[in-house]
């Protein structure tokens, strides 16, 4: 059976015109905007009122305090009210379609509420035409009921539209909208409040040119780009505007090393290639236009970076840039200095001032955990190396200078043990117990940190730092399951170590039922001097120092100033003795 089918527009499609748009105060600003400058006219008018007469038989709902808002232009006005109605046509001239691709559907955003329209059309032969009026409501929108337009001697002079319409909304929000919506549009937008009564002055919303503040900008196929060093924005906010629509468009952002952050944003001037999606416009169709207007603004990001005095472009941006034909300068040899990662995620510390990196420079291009870290820049530290160590950095791979530093690419310990050396896995440990006595590991005779060194070219070698301490313990456990080992010679003292306990696993619970991020560091910190106490002096100098570290946090600002204060304690009594001021004194 041979047949043919064309595209067509069913009659139900009509029943559901009320959801094409969710009918919001940003939807019909935006629409009607759009729609008055296409008409060409000169200045927006936006006033709101006290409410105007409802239609016979309805009544606002409980709790409903409605204004009208009335949104006049003088444009060149609507000649036919016909096409009010008529979703997917409209009275713009071709040149206009084709630039905009105007799609006739914008008034529909109005479908949802009760609006009146009165427009006079422009004569462009002088004389003044006769102007027109409709109430529009929901049903009419559906095509269930015909809308009577009317003689309106009161309609816009010489020529324009005015389309009121009912808002529940506060006067707070209303003008919030349409600031919104002024904000970068083409065109003047007066905003009037007669909401109380009386005479009120329009005063004109602030307007803001969408590329103001661009260090470069150039013209793209109907559009100009602007390229921004160090703009502030977030995820996903407007990067083009579509005549005052402002859209997300996902235009690239150009990181640096080291330096700025390079953003573009783009404005519509004459561009027919650009499909939006229809009929809210609210994102673009992606398309292999989309895709090449991508890749030209970031070529933009790249010409602007040429012109600066320290780009810094990652070794990627380059070369892109240098394919293009755009010269853009190299970063300096500079890195960050390397420093271990703490436990805590809460822990932020400024990032260390950029540093030349010399010819014996070793760049850390393996990523220690937290105990691992901290043994090593301690260790580090003691062989005087540790202002070697520099932090990796991928976005420079590619450069000369960064290519021919040597990389640590690996960490291994050894322990000995007497006479034996043992990886740290399989030195002897005792069980991990929470009770304030449990066997601590032995202390080893030595300990050495080796670096896997992997040059820019030739054999890996090893650097073998010796070290006073690591930790054996699984990172990310809590103090129960630390286990230091320091060497048997280490001058370490127990606040140095519980310092570095706190560093290498001190990682706060942020679950519900868990205790305050002060209450769960003081507990760590108590619990980490006893450790460190009893493992470089001793169980009792471990037990004195946590009972005189309870006393000094719970109990000393109890104790009067001028008195001494002796307490003893034998288990289940505590006895508490005050002495004299005179004895205080002495």
């Amino acid at each position: 059976m041979n047949r043919t089918i064309r595209a067509r527009i069913h009659e139900t499609a009509v029943k559901r015109v009320t959801r094409i748009y969710a009918a919001t105060l940003a939807d019909i600003f935006a629409e009607t905007l759009q729609n008055s400058r296409r008409a060409g006219a000169a200045r927006v008018r936006i006033s709101v009122s006290a409410p105007t007469a409802r239609p016979e038989g309805t009544a606002p709902e409980i709790g409903e305090t409605p204004l009208t808002v009335t949104i006049a232009d003088d444009g060149v006005g609507i000649a036919d009210p016909a096409v009010l109605l008529s979703f997917g046509e409209n009275g713009w001239d071709d040149a206009l379609v084709r630039r905009e691709d105007a799609a006739g559907f914008g008034f529909a955003s109005l479908a949802r509420r009760n609006c009146a329209v009165s427009s006079r059309p422009r004569s462009w032969g002088g004389e003044t035409l006769p102007g027109w009026w409709v109430q529009l409501e929901p049903e009419h929108f559906l095509g269930e009921a015909d809308a009577e337009v009317h003689a309106d001697d009161e309609a816009p002079y010489p020529y324009g539209t005015s389309i009121s319409f009912e808002a529940t909304e506060s006067i707070a929000s209303i003008r919030n909208a349409a600031e919104n919506a002024a904000h970068h549009y083409p065109l003047p937008v007066v905003f009037e409040d007669r909401s109380e009564g009386g005479y009120v002055a329009g005063e004109e919303l602030p307007r803001r040119a969408f590329l103001d503040g661009a260090v470069h900008a150039e013209p793209w196929r109907g559009l100009v780009f602007g390229v921004f060093k160090d703009r502030r924005s977030g995820y996903n906010d407007p990067d083009l505007n579509f005549f005052g629509l402002p859209l997300a468009l996902r235009l690239p952002t150009v990181e640096t090393v080291h330096g700025a952050t390079w953003t573009v944003l783009a404005e519509v001037d004459d561009c027919p290639d650009l499909e939006l999606v229809l009929p809210a416009r609210k994102e673009a169709v992606e398309n292999a236009f989309l895709k090449e207007m991508r890749a030209a603004a970031r070529l933009a990001i790249y010409r602007a970076m040429a012109a600066d005095p320290s780009p810094r472009p990652a070794f990627e941006d380059r070369e892109r840039a240098r394919e293009a034909g755009i010269d853009v300068a190299p970063p300096p040899a500079v890195l960050r200095p390397w420093r271990p990662s703490v436990a805590d995620c809460n822990d932020w510390r400024e990032p260390g001032k950029l540093a030349d990196a010399g010819h014996d420079a070793l760049v850390m291009d393996c990523d220690p955990e937290p105990p691992e870290a901290q043994a090593l820049w301690r260790a580090a530290e003691r062989a005087g190396f540790a202002t070697r160590l520099f932090e990796a950095d991928r976005r420079l791979q590619g450069y000369g200078w960064y290519d021919a530093l040597d990389r640590v690419a690996e960490i291994t310990v050894r322990v000995a043990a007497g006479d034996d050396w043992m990886a740290l896995d399989q030195y002897p440990l005792p069980e991990t117990s929470r009770a304030p006595a449990a066997p601590l590991p032995a202390r080893p005779a030595a300990i050495r940190i080796g670096l896997a060194v992997r040059p820019a070219s030739g054999p890996m070698r090893t650097l073998d730092v010796p070290a006073d301490l690591v930790f054996a313990g699984e990172a990310w456990s809590w103090i129960d399951e630390a286990m230091p080992l320091v060497t048997e010679d280490s001058t370490l003292q127990p606040h140095q170590l519980a310092s570095l306990l706190m560093a290498a696993f001190f990682s706060p619970s942020d679950d519900a039922d868990s205790d305050s991020w002060e209450t769960q560091r003081n507990r760590f910190e108590d619990d980490a001097l006893h450790l460190a106490t009893r493992l470089l002096l001793s169980d009792d100098e471990a037990c004195r120092a946590s009972i005189a570290e309870a006393v000094r946090r719970e109990l000393v600002w109890l104790a009067p100033c001028d008195r001494a204060v002796d307490i003893h304690i034998r288990r289940p009594d505590v006895t508490v003795t005050l002495g004299g001021a005179a004895e205080a004194a002495s």
